[in-house]
């Protein structure tokens, strides 16, 4: 019997096979196969998915081998990158050529399909996820034809593909902008909680990107806050620490090429449950999940991370057209997480969250449906995409079947 974890091990499937196609004939080959027999087919990159968005019983599609930068226009600077490239795998050569990607996350392991299907992102109000980079995306459709979709399709087509959960078909190219290579300078400092409510709105308009960590153990925030810089790199000695722990997140600064100064290291295993929350209710809602751990969950030692992000139009973006706070919050892997995950998703909602596709949630499709004006209009270009659903699995297919 074949098994597929994810990566934090949430999420297990028994698919037939677990398959990684060389070119794109032989995954043409696998996709026809599967669609003559039946059969779901899902893509997993890294599986750093907490959601089973990539779970599958049919076909489980691992593009490790059709990665790589394809070209960089010299004029545009766009980039044009295969599905299955790893996002640490792209800030050299972009570097090498004097271009970065405008904002990253701070985990930079997963596959670049997969960053942009699910909507994964930095921190910022003027910068969007790695759904908003996207300027064309190539799919290979359940019957073997390759589509692209760019600036000469229609818009809702486009608002629609860049952030659609692998439900239209594999992706097999990206085309995404660019922008000049930049340093940043990384700061770290401690402030109390109410320190932090008090400043943080400021301090995040007037900083490149900013976030911070509200440290459960210490009821301590470390506020993080990046600028450009044309100062000398620096880069200090890091070592991870363990979650819960201050030194986890305060470090000395740092000044380096923006590629290496947004990624940190991930070794603990963990899962997540992030909502994206309307900017002015972001305060209240971070202020409610203090008090909640505080109080009904305080064995949970995981720091709460609080970010911002701009306004998006994707059918499926969290931010639904307005500037956005997202607040995650995290477990260890192995630890009795459900109930304490659960609260918070309720919580989250209750301040008006939308769920991160990729992460924990609770959602059925009449929230669905409240949440997302479009759903049906997506789920009427899924429907033309992918007649038979074969790119669908049992969690999706509540949604959007």
């Amino acid at each position: 019997m074949v098994v597929w974890s994810n990566w934090a091990g949430n999420v297990t499937a028994h698919p037939i096979s677990v398959v990684a196609p060389t070119s794109i004939e032989e995954l043409r080959d696998i996709v026809i196969q599967a669609a003559k027999q039946g059969l779901s087919i899902r893509v997993a990159g890294t599986g750093h998915s907490f959601a089973p968005v990539c779970a599958s019983d049919g076909v489980i599609i691992d593009l490790v081998n059709l990665a790589g930068i394809e070209s960089i226009d010299p004029k545009s600077g766009d980039v044009t990158i295969l599905s299955g490239t790893k996002i640490h795998a792209i800030g050299e050569p972009l570097f090498t050529a004097g271009r970065a990607f405008a904002n990253q996350g701070d985990i930079d392991r997963q596959a670049i399909a997969g960053a942009v299907s699910t909507g994964t992102h930095g921190t910022g109000r003027r910068f969007g996820s790695f759904s908003n980079a996207v300027k064309a995306i190539e799919i290979l459709t359940a019957s073997g034809e390759i589509v692209t979709i760019d600036e000469t399709s229609s818009e809702i087509e486009r608002r629609a593909a860049a952030l659609s959960l692998g439900m239209f078909g594999v992706v097999t190219k990206l085309r995404l902008s660019t922008v000049p290579a930049y340093k940043l300078r990384e700061k770290t400092v401690p402030v109390s909680f109410d320190e932090c409510m008090a400043t943080y709105d400021q301090i995040e308009r007037q900083n490149r990107n900013a976030e911070f960590w509200w440290v459960p153990p210490l009821d301590t925030c470390v506020l993080k806050t990046f600028t450009e810089t044309q100062e000398e790199i620096l880069i200090p000695d890091e070592i991870e620490h363990p979650p819960g722990t201050l030194a986890r997140y305060l470090k000395d600064d740092k000044v380096d090429w923006s590629y290496r100064v947004y990624p940190s290291s991930r070794t603990f295993r963990f899962v997540e449950c992030e909502h994206t929350i309307p900017i002015e209710n972001g305060p209240a809602a971070v202020t409610a999940i203090r008090e909640m751990m505080q109080t009904r969950h305080s064995d949970v030692k995981w720091a709460v991370e609080y970010r911002t992000l701009a306004a998006e139009t994707h059918l499926l973006s969290p931010t639904q057209g307005e500037d956005s706070a997202t607040i995650s919050v995290h477990h260890a892997a192995d630890a009795e997480w459900k109930p304490f995950m659960r609260d918070a998703d309720a919580l989250f909602r209750s301040f008006g969250g939308r769920p991160h596709w990729g992460k924990l949630h609770w959602m059925t499709r009449a929230d669905v449906d409240a949440l997302y004006a479009d759903a049906d209009a997506f789920r009427d270009l899924r429907s033309a995409f992918d007649p038979d659903g074969l790119f669908l699995n049992g969690h999706l297919r509540e949604f959007f079947g």
